[in-house]
This record gives C-alpha cells, sequence and structure tokens, in this order.
C-alpha cells in the first residue's frame, strides 16, 4: 500500500516536471517571438529613418536662380538636381529665389525666419545675385554714369558680405556656389563697355567669396562671349533652356570635383 503511495505521489510529481518544462518551452519561445519582432522593429525605424535622410538643395537669389527664361520651367537649378537624381542621390530642393531681387533684397531675405531655417537645413546653396545691381532693368544701357556704377557695386559688394556672413552664421558647412554675372547685352552699341563693367564686378565677387570657407565662385561670363544670342530667351536678357543647361553641366562639373555630389 505504501508502495502503492509512493509510486502515485512520483507519477504527480513528473507530471508537474513535465508541464514545468513545457511552460519553459513555450515561455522561450515566445520570448524568441518578441525579440524577433522587436529587432525587426528596430531595423524597420532604421530603414525609416536613412530614407528620410535626403541631400537638401537650396536657391537664393534673382531670377537667374528661379529659372525666368527656360520653356522647360527647369532653369540651372533643376537640371542640377536631376543629374543629382541620375546619381543616386534623394534630394530636397528649397528654391526661394525670387525675380527681380537685389542684393539689399536678398539679405534681408535671409533676415526671415522661414528663410532663415532653410538656408540652415541646407546641404547644398545654389545663389545668383548683382545682375539687377548692375543692369537695374536695362537702365544700365542708358546710363553708363562711371561714378554711379561705381556707388552701386560699391553697395552690391558690402550687401555680398553680409550676405556670405549671414549665410555662414546659420550654417557654417554648406558649399555655396555662386554663379557670376554675363553680359546678356550682345547687340546694343555700347556692349564694350558693359562687358568691361561686368567683368570687374565678377572679379571683385570672385576675390569677395575666396574670403570665406566653402564658397565657390562659378563663372558664366564666357559663355556669352561668342554666339552668346544661342543662350539667351525670348526676352534677350535671362538665358534660354540651352543656357541654363550650361551652367548646370558647369556647376554639376565642380560639384564633382569638390565632392558635394557624393552626398546620399
Amino acid at each position: 500500500m505504501k508502495r502503492n503511495k509512493w509510486v502515485i505521489v512520483m507519477t504527480w510529481i513528473s507530471v508537474l516536471a513535465l508541464l514545468l518544462c513545457v511552460a519553459g518551452l513555450i515561455a522561450v519561445a515566445q520570448g524568441h517571438t518578441k525579440s524577433g519582432s522587436s529587432t525587426t522593429e528596430k531595423t524597420e525605424t532604421k530603414t525609416e529613418t536613412k530614407k528620410s535622410d535626403r541631400f537638401q538643395v537650396t536657391g537664393l537669389g534673382d531670377s537667374l536662380t528661379a529659372g525666368v527664361g527656360d520653356t522647360d520651367g527647369k532653369g540651372y537649378v533643376r537640371r542640377v538636381v536631376e543629374n543629382l537624381e541620375k546619381d543616386g542621390t534623394s534630394v530636397t530642393l528649397s528654391n526661394l529665389a525670387i525675380s527681380g531681387a537685389r542684393s539689399n533684397q536678398l539679405l534681408s531675405q535671409l533676415a526671415q525666419k522661414e528663410i532663415a531655417q532653410q538656408v540652415t537645413n541646407a546641404d547644398v546653396i545654389f545663389m545668383t545675385i548683382g545682375g539687377n545691381d548692375l543692369f537695374r532693368g536695362g537702365a544700365a544701357l542708358e546710363d553708363l554714369n562711371a561714378v554711379e556704377i561705381q556707388k552701386n557695386e560699391t553697395a552690391y559688394l558690402k550687401n555680398l558680405e553680409q550676405t556670405y556672413k549671414r549665410i555662414r552664421a546659420l550654417n557654417k558647412d554648406a558649399a555655396i556656389y555662386h554663379l557670376g554675372l554675363y553680359n546678356p547685352f550682345v547687340d546694343v552699341k555700347n556692349r564694350a563697355e558693359l562687358a568691361s563693367i561686368a567683368a570687374k564686378w565678377n572679379m571683385d565677387t570672385q576675390n569677395l567669396a575666396s574670403q570665406f570657407s566653402r564658397v565657390v565662385y562659378v563663372p558664366t561670363y564666357d559663355y556669352f562671349i561668342l554666339n552668346g544670342k544661342n543662350y539667351l530667351s525670348s526676352d534677350h536678357f535671362h538665358p534660354n533652356g540651352a543656357g541654363y543647361q550650361l551652367f548646370a553641366d558647369r556647376i554639376s562639373s565642380v560639384m564633382t570635383t569638390d565632392g558635394e555630389s557624393d552626398a546620399k
């Protein structure tokens, strides 16, 4: 009788041990499942973060950066962005350029909170400015007063210096590609004088740009010395699609050399 009781007790102990073992296996299995789910979630989160890590391009300045004159509506900025995207770079573009803007207006624009934020977030900044300061909507064709032109250039360079400083205060790392001036007035009688003035402004702009880190002056003047008409739009002032393509190709070439297009 005692023997039977002992057998019964041992049987129950064995069953209990078996149940505990099974429960332990289930718990381990559930633990692996949760761990696997957690790993998957973390991986997905990392993937989403990587997808949102985009190359920020910001455009500043006047009608040239806005792309006026291009019937395709791309201008040089969108064309450069397309080149970057062909290389596999995910790009976010914020083109803040305003047609007709002068250097003092660009400087004032940078004081706006929303504009400042876009500049702060930028990886690369494209800008054109100075053409409206110099040509004054075509008024320079009628008045080439040397004193007035020098006065305008002095003001322009002062504004430009403050613009560079302001951008650098907002963003110390972004490369700034500043496209120089060209002379669109290829058929006027005083074209030689205008060309000389534009060349001087370009030289002074380049000298100023060289004083700031990661500011790259990109010349455009040479494109319009010969066959300039081929690159002008119907308004005879802004580039056409072919002209903007030349700008885009040069910037893309400079960016590749500078290493900026490697950012992805």
